[in-house]
């Protein structure tokens, strides 16, 4: 057996069981904003793009497929670089070595300028990246697995092969309905040819964080309908405070670090272009990240927490110590043992 191939297999045991012990099944215990609870560090993206492939190949390999394929994919060309790159972040102990993989990675993050510290600007490209990987990632296995005919795009019955022609003839516009699911896919499809490419069905899979204006303004009609109580299409001041104003508190509040946030009115009235007292799908676009995050806000959110928890002199950048003091902050997942809970720490939005 080749050496890289022993590698492979010891990497992959200790690794599973690195990710998959019960302690890892724990809710992260940091010190997070009381308002947002435990929700940014599940929605937020991976740190180190390494322990993102660690658990997509130990998912792979150990939950989909029978253990002799797994063991006879092992020496693939992919599988023996990925794995030996691993191998050599391991501890003796069979723990991801997070000291060294971030002295590795902060000359990567350390880009605009390259003066030796993170700024929040560098912090805040580098988790994007890593979200955008996330989107694109699940974008594809979406693709794959509903392309039947491999032509590298997906047509509303390859998608949802559940609907009859029947059942789209009925255009029921209700949550979830045919007539639904066939208008989100016509706003997706921006060529008008049927099919969504990938960056069509990433609109598609995932609007909160799509470019397609349309796409952006049917999510916020189609989530306003639960909450404009006349049925207009639009919302009063009254609607806009009652059901939108204290999300978008949160976040700002998080954002900001406690700084100033508007009133419900003055915000209100910032969002009414138009002046007609009314807010429309379009009017709530500037506001979309906090109200429905997705996962680049969160992106920009999760680097607010790593910002706030590892810079301890308060400059607003992290050097590299900084960042070897905060490990279990950058590596949650890893560390999950090292966070100690408090019994009033529950607060969430």
């Amino acid at each position: 057996m080749s050496r890289a191939v022993v590698y492979i297999l010891i990497a992959t045991a200790i690794l599973f069981f690195i990710f998959r012990s019960p302690l890892n099944h724990e809710e992260s215990k940091g010190r997070l904003n009381r308002r947002f609870g435990y929700k940014l560090l599940e929605r937020a993206p991976k740190f180190d793009p390494l322990v993102t492939n660690i658990e997509r190949v130990v998912e792979n390999k150990m939950y989909h497929e029978p253990a002799p394929r797994m063991l006879s994919n092992l020496d693939s060309t992919a599988s023996v670089s990925d794995a030996v790159e691993t191998y050599q972040y391991l501890t003796s102990g069979g723990k991801l070595n997070t000291t060294l993989r971030l002295i590795i990675l902060f000359p990567l993050l350390d880009r605009e300028p390259k003066d030796g510290v993170i700024d929040f600007n560098e912090l805040e490209a580098w988790i994007s990246q890593r979200a955008t990987e996330r989107l694109d990632y699940l974008t594809q296995a979406e693709l794959d697995s509903k392309d039947k005919n491999r032509d590298l795009a997906v047509s509303f019955k390859e998608y949802l092969p559940q609907f009859s022609e029947m059942d789209i003839g009925k255009k029921e516009m209700g949550h979830g309905e045919a007539g639904w699911w066939m208008e989100r896919f016509e706003v997706a499809d921006i060529n008008h040819n049927g099919l969504l490419n990938f960056t069509e069905l990433k609109d598609f899979l995932h609007p909160e964080d799509s470019k397609n204006q349309e796409m952006l303004k049917w999510m916020l009609k189609d989530r306003l309908k639960r909450m404009d109580n006349e049925n207009d299409g639009k919302l009063n001041f009254n609607e806009f405070e009652d059901h939108l104003y204290s999300t978008y508190e949160s976040y700002m509040d998080f954002e900001t670090n406690g700084g100033h946030v508007h009133s419900p009115k003055d915000k209100f009235v910032e969002l009414d272009v138009n002046k007609d007292q009314f807010l429309s799908p379009e009017e709530l676009i500037p506001i979309l990240s906090y109200l429905y995050p997705g996962e680049l806000a969160y992106a920009k959110y999760f680097t607010c927490y790593l910002m706030n928890e590892a810079d301890d002199d308060g400059d607003g950048k992290l050097t590299l110590q900084e960042m070897l003091d905060h490990e279990f902050t950058f590596y949650n997942t890893v560390h999950a043992d090292g966070y100690q809970e408090s019994d009033d720490d529950h607060d969430e939005l």
